[in-house]
Order: structure tokens, then sequence, then C-alpha cells
């Protein structure tokens, strides 16, 4: 706390008085969800509205409910590996022990972090679905951002230097206003939504599972798939022509330290585990040396690419955006995956 205090100092500049409210506003909404303890950070089928660090969420979910649940079966990856709903899995998997242990915009370093925390706190680990994708093997230290940061418990990050990075973007002129206005007004206006500053999109959240859906997009998609994408939301859809057709190599020296970590994990625990690089819709395939690193540490019939030109990455209605894919894909790569 002294050094956090000490970090709000740099502030001096802003008047003591709008400072002093500044702090204590903060400290109250907590609007970050990282000040004080929550058992859920969630109300299912309601808008979250402020953007949480899904890192932080399923790190203090997780250490919240084990003792409750003992879980021993994990569903890792960005915040695509989501859409893996446990329902599905559980039944080839044959355990509802199971957690999702997702982050935005999630790396290898992170990954490699949760596994050593479940290997640290002597967790068994039967099972592992592991979703993967170019960006995901690229990272290799702590993330930036509020949004992507890890949880202190993974990073060795102090607390002081967590606290103030959320304090900032608290501070920050737009978001303050949009949050102060929600805060004071009770209505969510348009305005807010833009640059991502709050959401009001209803999520369907699991407590046990740490699972969230998207039920709002799914029904609209169902009930009317013209409407859902139309003209404004296809833009996004424009995939330009490219010559590109495969990824840079993203498995370095640091990466491969980090993958031979994970499989010893794996193999200290006796783990079942399935490895799947996920089919993104820009179509670029995932750099073949990458593939055979994967299938070297981990063994071919472990790995599962799906990156790339193919029935999925084909069509746009197995998306909700070009860079999320709906739980019927899911679906379909587990029922590849596992029936095998």
């Amino acid at each position: 706390m002294e050094k956090f205090l000490k970090q709000l100092i740099r502030f001096s500049f802003i008047p003591i008085i709008t400072f002093s409210i500044l702090v204590v506003s903060y400290l109250y909404y907590d609007p970050f969800e990282v000040v004080k303890k929550y058992k859920s950070f969630y109300i299912s089928g309601k808008p979250r509205y402020v953007t949480l660090n899904y890192d932080y969420v399923a790190v203090e979910t997780f250490l919240n409910n084990h003792p409750i649940y003992k879980y021993n079966s994990f569903i890792i990856g960005s915040s695509r590996s989501r859409f893996y709903e446990m329902d599905t899995w559980s039944k080839y998997i044959h355990s509802n022990k199971c957690f999702h242990f997702d982050a935005s915009g999630e790396t290898i370093y992170g990954i490699t972090k949760k596994m050593e925390l479940l290997n640290a706190k002597k967790v068994q680990i039967a099972n592992v679905l592991m979703v993967l994708d170019y960006i995901t093997l690229t990272g290799v230290d702590n993330s930036k951002g509020h949004l992507y940061i890890k949880h202190p418990i993974l990073s060795g990050q102090s607390l002081s230097d967590f606290q103030f990075l959320f304090f900032k973007t608290y501070s920050s002129l737009n978001f303050l206003h949009a949050y102060l206005d929600f805060k004071i007004s009770g209505k969510f206006k348009a305005y807010m939504k833009t640059k991502g500053l709050l959401d009001d999109i209803p999520v369907d959240y699991d407590l046990k599972y740490n699972e969230m859906k998207l039920s709002v997009f799914e029904n609209e998609i169902k009930t009317d798939p013209a409407k859902y994408y139309s003209k404004k939301r296809m833009a996004e859809f424009n995939r330009q022509d490219s010559i590109k057709t495969s990824s840079l190599v993203a498995i370095k020296e640091k990466q491969v330290i980090m993958l031979n970590k994970i499989a010893m994990i794996f193999k200290k625990n006796s783990s079942r585990f399935k490895i799947v690089i996920s089919p993104l819709y820009d179509q670029i395939q995932l750099n073949k040396k990458d593939v055979d690193v994967l299938n070297q540490i981990f063994g071919t019939e472990n790995v599962y690419d799906f990156s790339g030109i193919n029935s999925i990455t084909s069509d746009y209605h197995n998306y909700y955006e070009p860079s999320h894919y709906r739980p019927l894909v899911a679906d379909e790569i587990m029922k590849q995956v596992y029936q095998k």
C-alpha cells in the first residue's frame, strides 16, 4: 500500500481535492473489481458494463472455488477458448470437475504460469484442452494494459504496480467521464460503447465452471441471421486477398522452454491433453515449423491444426466476428479431436 500511495503522488499536479475524490471514488466503486474480494464477478443474464481483466477473474475464481469443486480438468487459452462449452467437453473426458482458465489475449507465458500455479498447489491435472493460435504463441512476457496484464500471483509483479495500472486507466478522462455518467445517471448511453469504454451486452455465466456464453448473439443468429450479419457487421468480414497463406515462425527459444515446462507438468500428472490450433477467419495457416515443434514436444496424436483454408474458415456464419468462432465450431472440433 505504501508503494501504491507513493505512485499516486505522481498525480500531485492534479488539485488536491480532485485527486482525493479520484482516489476515494476508485477505491469505493472498484470498477475493475481488483481491490475488493468477490464471490462472483458476474451476474448471469446481466451486462457487466465495465470489461474486466479475465486473467484476474479466472485466477481469483479458481482460488475461491477449487476447495469446493476440486477441479481436475482445464480448458486454457485466449477468449477463443471460452466457447468450448463444459457440458460438451465433460462428456468426452468423463469428468464434471471442469474449469475455464482463459484470459483475453492469452499468451504462452500466461498458460505456462497457470500450469505452474496448478502444479505448485498440487492440483490433480487429469485433462487439459489447450487452444492456441499464432498470437498466443508469440507472447513470452507479462502482457501490457489493464485488460491483459497477468494476475500478480502469476507474474510476480508487485500489488502496488498492478493496482496503479488500473487506477491510471480509471483516471483517464474518457473512461472517467463515461463511467461516472453511467453511475450517476443510471443510464447506458450510446457513446459509452465507443472505444470499448463500457459494454451493455448481457452475459450468461456459470460460476462453477467460470464459463461465459453469449446467448444474446446466438439467439439473434438463430432467429434472424440476416439481421445479425447485417451490412455493417459484414464489413468486418472483408477478407483482403493476400499472398500470405502462412504465419511467420512464432516458436523460438523462449517458447520452446515454456512448452517443455508445460509438457513436463502434463507428464508428471499423467494428464490426458489435446492441443487445438484455432481456425481463424483470416485463413492464415500456422507456420509448419511451429506445428512441427508442437508435434515434437506433445506428440502428433495430441496436436490438431484447424488453421488455414478449410470448411470452417470459409463460412462467416461460423463466427460472431472475425476473431471469435461460435460454440457450434468448438463442438465440431471437440467431436473430431476426441472421437479419433
